[in-house]
């Protein structure tokens, strides 16, 4: 079972129902469209061609909008243009363009750059020398052979452009993508400080509006400054590509580990992205570098692993998104390589989100359901990696959908539950529905107490997916429940070669041989101090009594479990 979540850019290439539905089938959990690259009404178009695939296949997936942030790019070319080694070409104010002569996004550019200085463009495709800077030209030398071309991303590594954290794009583009289109994630690009957070959040709040803010770490004050960045964030991308332009691709890895490493430990989700299957741009199937980069970044601790350009314009965007699941499906299936975080917390929420897993992983339970309004229940226990499914119960579209991004984490609805008895009772009965459990499975229900209150987690139970047949008066301390085949004891019984629970209406010594080799008695006696009571509780046989027509309800040959702390029965093999 996959438990590593999947998240696709799209683009051009899937701008039509068959391919997006097939790509959400193939296994995408949350779409991406990134805002440096196209008009807000296009991504617009494309959000809502996923949510319809989504509710044609009856899925919830997230949506993720990417800002464009604080970066400087070039502008519109007629046509690409070709650079040797040396060739030159300039940059220069808007109404001056011709075919060597381009604008950028951001005039600030002709006031700090300096001759001697190195520009990477396309994130380094293109590395180019500043010759001369006047205050209307910049001259650039290619340092390489490569093109130009229209859009294109300007970066000086080392350095990050004094702009606001938020371009008037990507101002308009939250507003519209919250309000109409009921965005799930924001990721913000170039994050620098936790300022910069700030400003995001503060612009949020002028609107009226709250989202799921996810830092893009891509430079050397994203990582200098990456705690405090965690602490205001929701969650945290490893932005590969920009983080490898602005510092030496050879550190990308142990920043990605240092990256994944804090965010868990924070329990903030993480993206790892850029390049992951980038040769399925072409081919149809990836390296095996890339493949190992997948299944190493899982291993790392990693929420997610996201596609961009092979799915938004890659020739094989659905065959892209099948191999991401079948590496991720893989990696997870072997936990033992993986890193797991040792965290310790004083907070009650947490503790018992972390004892749930434990519990789930002692009892092998089928999976551990959280009941949660926030979703704040089942990010801790995500956080934890249990070894079996978590599902996330909520009255709330919002919050399954944010949990879209959550590793192992799936989501299900429910209705608004007030007592707490009627809660794990419904929230059973959905995951039944669903087929995620099913009749004899054992689960671990984690929720808050009183329901309803966002952040208090306090409350683990272990549940049976089934319902008892018979109930009684246990007889039983301290012991653990037995399986066996019914006997109905009278003159005709017949004994089975395996363990056996002898069910009687009454007592008579003659039994007394049989009833020596049961495993467990049940019985229809009423109290402590009647005699199959007492036989049963002198030769330490565990047993059940007090059970109204027991003799006429369970039949010889049944396979039955008798719970005798409880004084349940329950049909077939069951775990107490």
């Amino acid at each position: 079972m996959r438990r590593t979540k999947i998240v696709a850019t799209l683009g051009p290439a899937c701008d039509n129902l068959d391919v997006m539905t097939q790509l959400l089938q193939a296994g995408v959990d949350v779409v991406r469209v990134n805002l440096s690259h196209g008009e807000w009404d296009l991504h617009q178009k494309r959000i809502r061609l996923a949510r319809s695939a989504a509710q044609q296949l009856g899925k919830e997936i997230g949506v993720m909008l990417d800002t464009q942030g604080p970066e400087v790019r070039l502008g519109p070319l007629q046509k690409t243009l070709h650079l040797e080694i040396d060739d030159t070409f300039y940059i220069g104010r808007e109404g001056n363009e011709s075919d060597r002569i381009l604008t950028v996004t951001w005039p600030g550019l002709f006031g700090m750059l300096q001759t001697g200085q190195t520009l990477w463009i396309d994130d380094g495709r293109l590395v180019v020398e500043v010759r001369s800077v006047t205050n209307d030209l910049i001259t650039l030398a290619a340092k390489n052979r490569g093109d130009v071309d229209s859009q294109k991303k300007v970066s000086l590594p080392g350095y990050g452009w004094p702009l606001d954290p938020l371009t008037q794009k990507d101002r308009d583009a939250i507003v519209r993508g919250l309000t109409e289109e009921g965005i799930d994630f924001v990721a913000l690009s170039f994050v620098r400080t936790a300022e910069d957070i700030f400003a995001v959040r503060r612009f949020l709040e002028e609107q009226q509006i709250s989202t799921f803010l996810m830092a893009k770490i891509e430079n050397p004050l994203g990582m200098d400054h990456l705690d405090e960045i965690l602490q205001v964030s929701d969650g945290v991308m490893v932005a590969r590509g920009d983080l490898g332009v602005e510092l030496p691709e050879e550190e990308v890895p142990e920043l990605q580990k240092t990256i994944i490493r804090q965010a868990n430990l924070m329990g903030r989700p993480v993206v790892t992205a850029t390049q992951m299957l980038e040769s399925m741009v072409d081919q149809e199937r990836p390296t095996r570098a890339e493949a190992t980069d997948v299944a190493n970044a899982i291993w790392d601790g990693t929420d997610a692993v996201m596609l961009s350009a092979e799915t938004a314009v890659g020739k094989h965007p659905v065959e892209s998104v099948a191999m991401m699941a079948k590496i991720a499906e893989r990696a997870d299936a072997h936990p033992e390589y993986a890193h797991r975080i040792k965290f310790t917390t004083d907070r009650i929420a947490d503790a018992v989100s972390r004892a749930s897993a434990e519990i789930a992983a002692e009892l092998h339970a089928r999976a551990i359901l959280t009941v949660t309004e926030s979703g704040y229940t089942a990010r801790m226990v995500s956080r934890c990696k249990p070894s079996v499914p978590v599902v996330a119960i909520s009255p709330h579209q919002t919050t399954l959908r944010q949990l879209t991004l959550y590793w192992g984490v799936e989501g299900l609805a429910m209705n608004s539950a007030i007592h707490t008895t009627d809660m794990v009772r419904q929230a059973i009965e959905v995951a039944r529905e669903a087929m995620v459990v099913e009749e004899g499975d054992l689960v671990v229900v984690t929720a808050g107490v009183p329901h309803g209150t966002p952040g208090t987690t306090n409350l683990v139970r272990v549940e049976m997916i089934t319902d008892p047949v018979l109930e009684g008066q246990g007889l039983g301390v301290n012991v653990g429940s037995v399986t066996g085949t019914v006997v109905v004891i009278n003159s005709q019984s017949v004994l089975p070669d395996s363990p056996f629970v002898a069910v009687v209406d009454g007592y008579d010594q003659s039994w007394l041989p049989i009833l020596d080799q049961a495993s467990a008695i049940v019985a229809s006696n009423a109290g402590w101090t009647s005699d199959i009571a007492v036989y049963a509780l002198s030769r330490k046989i565990p047993a059940v009594v007090g059970v109204q027509d027991a003799t006429q309800k369970l039949k010889s040959g049944q396979i039955v479990t008798v719970d005798p702390v409880r004084g349940v029965i329950y049909l077939g093999k069951t775990q107490v």
